[in-house]
């Protein structure tokens, strides 16, 4: 995974958090091996998030906190909530968001 985050190590992000599985890095990885993109937070919000609420015949999801590929900090990255038009920061070992992929 060091080449989807090269910042996971211990001396940035600690003993415990480096122990733990990244999930932020494997969002990115799945995007990757499909051709495709994780978005950034502010296509994530503005163009999808935004978009999908005012043209629902887009398909976009509705609901669910989603991974952007923008970090916070070496151990954590911000997600937008799709249900609740919150933006925030999770850190990378939370597995309980999803992935959306974007064509470049």
């Amino acid at each position: 995974m060091k080449k989807w985050d090269p910042n996971w190590t211990a001396e940035k992000v600690g003993n415990w958090d480096a122990s733990q599985d990244n999930y932020w890095a494997g969002a990115k990885k799945a995007c990757d091996d499909i051709g495709m993109s994780l978005p950034d937070r502010s296509k994530l919000y503005y163009r999808l998030y935004k978009a999908g609420k005012k043209d629902s015949s887009l398909g976009l999801p509705t609901s669910g906190y989603f991974w952007s590929s923008s970090e916070g900090d070496a151990a954590g990255a911000y997600t937008v909530g799709f249900h609740n038009d919150n933006e925030g920061y999770n850190r990378k070992y939370d597995s309980d968001l999803k992935v959306l992929c974007v064509g470049d």
